[in-house]
């Protein structure tokens, strides 16, 4: 019998001070997905806005991905010693300027077809800036069977399968390039970094081992959610922009008489916070369609409000 993570009772006050933030914050709030695990109750509790509504989650699911390998690891299967040579088509990455998460300086060369490297440095890179190659190397020594059935299924995250890689459709494997977008939302996100953080997801081994990849972000550059005064912040971001415009000019116009908007933008986050008096775990899904290039979700407006209501949750509590 799976677990279902809907078990987790909610904090509908909470609830209700996370939907007015919501709602002042952005004109759409259908397309958001939400969720808060107060971890400094007795008994965690899990607030949000749409827990459940399912949006593309960018590289986020790359969590699910280093789970497997660790799970791998553990039963020895593998070694983080092992060596893995990198091959067509999944070098993906082609500027290292591109990577979203990339503020710290990592001047690690991009990685390409006939390199040899060690699952360990994947992982490594996958975390720590988000590299695509890495990511669908491992992926491919996971298998995206194996994630869906050791790793998500067996914890009631039932709809959020992986089901893609970084690469044009038609250089996927035949059984996969008519696969739907991977998606997933905000409860089950959080539910995975509540195990993570006590040491429930998978194993403790398991747990501890992706807190210490995503915190090799934390020693660089602090990007993703923008919260003031933390005291430790591990996390994995993910962000994807479909901008008609650099594409065909006059097809993004045809999209705009036609749907409304010229430009796709999924931008999400989801991780552990220890502030000043909270503990926290967060986890959203946006996507912005528009028109114009410039619109975008106020994430650093929007995660500090939250950050301060969540603040403010620990005196209450008090």
């Amino acid at each position: 019998m799976c677990y279902n993570p809907k078990k987790m009772k909610e904090d509908l006050i909470l609830s209700e001070k996370i939907k007015r933030v919501v709602e002042i914050i952005t004109p759409k709030p259908s397309q958001i997905s939400f969720a808060i695990i107060n971890l400094n109750t007795g008994k965690p509790e899990i607030s949000g806005y749409n827990l459940d509504n399912f949006i593309y989650p960018a590289s986020i699911y790359k969590v699910f991905v280093g789970a497997e390998m660790l799970r791998k690891v553990y039963i020895k299967e593998l070694e983080l010693s092992d060596i893995v040579e990198i091959k067509f088509p999944n070098d993906v990455d082609t500027n290292i300027k591109l990577f979203p998460t990339n503020t710290s300086g990592d001047n690690r060369p991009l990685l390409k077809s006939g390199n040899r490297v060690t699952i360990d440095y994947l992982l490594n890179l996958m975390f720590s800036r988000s590299d695509n190659t890495a990511a669908n190397t491992l992926m491919d020594m996971a298998g995206r069977e194996n994630i869906n059935n050791h790793i998500i299924l067996p914890n009631g995250w039932y709809g959020s399968e992986v089901t893609r890689k970084f690469l044009d459709r038609l250089k996927e494997e035949k059984e996969y390039r008519v696969s739907k977008i991977t998606v997933s939302n905000a409860r089950h996100l959080a539910d995975c970094f509540y195990k993570i953080e006590t040491d429930q997801f998978v194993n403790e081994w398991v747990s501890k081992k992706l807190r210490l990849y995503m915190e090799n972000w934390n020693r660089g550059g602090r990007s993703g959610l923008y919260i003031p005064e933390f005291v430790n912040y591990y996390r994995k971001g993910g962000w994807l922009e479909v901008n008609g415009y650099k594409h065909n000019f006059f097809s993004a116009i045809k999209n705009i008489l036609r749907k409304g908007y010229a430009i796709n933008r999924w931008v999400g986050d989801a991780g552990v916070v220890k502030g000043k008096k909270s503990h926290y775990v967060i986890a959203i899904l946006t996507l912005t369609k528009s028109v114009w290039p410039w619109v975008k979700f106020p994430m650093k407006e929007f995660s500090q409000q939250i950050h301060e209501l969540m603040e403010n949750q620990s005196d209450v509590l008090d």
